[in-house]
């Protein structure tokens, strides 16, 4: 009988290295540490923005600030809403990172998650927690494992390396959203209630970009509204905000999840980026970042 064949490990490559971040460690390092990026315990759940790093990556840095215990980053104001609940988490608690990015561009429509084994970053590999992401895909039909959305994309890839450096042995749980559609926001929400044993070791990062419109006074006017609704942890108001066209979040729909999954209903919301920041697409769109923490008192 002849010996088996190893199967080949299935790594998910980056895409946009070296236009929005650098592409090798010193330089990524060396950009935390100006940034201030100071891993530690803190925040269950962020919402940090997917543009390039020179543009937004200090707002993101002040998310995982957060995260990692600094208590809002470099620059970071905060401000708070709701109630608390639990404990701080330490950088070595954290065994589990769910990624939730928007897809930007592209036909497809639901729920993927990636059946790579793991992603590269600058800083090294980051493993995907496959199980985790199975158990996930039976919570709801609309789950797919599906790579292909997963090679091309973004949104998620751009906060890798912050995971990485933050929390360097935690696996993650990589999940993207086309489109916004009520069932898909309801099933992703569903998924992260059920996962709540598994939170006390976990940390959910949402990637969103606040507010993007073609005049630059709606834009900033969604962007201060979307705020306002994550700070106020109004999953109704947020949801009704899509809805209706007074929140344009790219991302939004993954925000809307994270709300109404109950998950931070019970933690105190941190602005920290203030001001937000803006700047104009490629398709000449204003598209305005900002970043939020929910942590425990």
């Amino acid at each position: 009988m002849k010996d088996s064949i190893p199967l080949k490990e299935k790594i998910r490559s980056p895409v946009v290295g070296d236009m929005f971040y650098p592409e090798d460690r010193s330089s990524v390092e060396a950009q935390f540490r100006a940034w201030g990026l100071e891993p530690g315990a803190g925040a269950s759940a962020i919402i940090a923005p997917h543009g390039a790093w020179g543009i937004s990556g200090r707002l993101a840095a002040n998310a995982f600030s957060a995260a990692g215990g600094t208590g809002g980053g470099a620059g970071g104001m905060a401000g708070s809403a709701g109630g608390m609940a639990g404990g701080k988490k330490s950088r070595d608690s954290i065994s589990r990172v769910f990624i939730l990015g928007p897809i930007y561009r592209g036909p497809e429509d639901g729920i993927f998650l990636s059946d790579s084994d793991t992603f590269e970053t600058p800083l090294g590999a980051l493993e995907v927690d496959r199980k985790m992401g199975n158990e996930l895909a039976s919570c709801s039909t609309l789950f797919e494992v599906n790579d292909i959305p997963h090679l091309r994309e973004h949104s998620i890839e751009v906060l890798l390396p912050f995971i990485k450096y933050c929390f360097p042995r935690a696996s993650i749980v990589p999940i993207l959203m086309g489109g916004s559609r009520r069932p898909l926001i309801k099933a992703l929400a569903r998924a992260l209630e059920i996962m709540t044993p598994v939170m006390k070791k976990s940390l959910c990062v949402v990637s969103c970009n606040v507010g993007m419109n073609s005049s630059p006074e709606t834009a900033r006017i969604q962007a201060e509204e979307c705020i306002r609704l994550l700070m106020e942890k109004d999953a109704p108001g947020f949801s009704a905000g899509l809805s209706d066209g007074r929140i344009s979040a790219c991302g939004g729909a993954l925000a809307a999840s994270l709300l109404e999954s109950g998950l931070v209903a019970n933690r105190e919301a941190h602005l920290v980026s203030n001001p937000l920041i803006s700047a104009r697409d490629e398709e000449n769109k204003t598209v305005y970042y900002g970043a939020l923490s929910y942590e425990a008192e």
